[in-house]
């Protein structure tokens, strides 16, 4: 009897982290970050945030907006999607 209640309760405890975890996930907002690359008359200025969306696929059109301008491929700058809760630029 004891081993069953034990049993039950870790099956709580592991459904309540997962459910908590996808949780989290879904509220995480997606932000655009853009890394300018060093040019004639230009200096590395860093990881800059340009806007954040609700979802990945509209962060990931947003970053190809920004990486192609006129459809064609910028090189002068650097771009990723990352959840709202990462910083590229490390800790503060």
């Amino acid at each position: 009897m004891m081993r069953l209640a034990r049993t039950a309760s870790l099956l709580v405890v592991f459904f309540l982290l997962i459910t908590s975890a996808a949780t989290a996930y879904a509220e995480c907002a997606w932000v655009v970050w853009v890394y300018p690359q060093a040019s004639a008359g230009r200096t590395q200025s860093g990881w800059t945030p340009m806007g954040g969306w609700d979802t990945r696929t509209q962060c990931e059109e947003a970053r190809l907006r920004v990486a192609y301008s006129g459809g064609v491929l910028r090189t002068d700058v650097t771009t990723t999607c990352l959840p709202g809760n990462v910083d590229p630029r490390g800790p503060k």
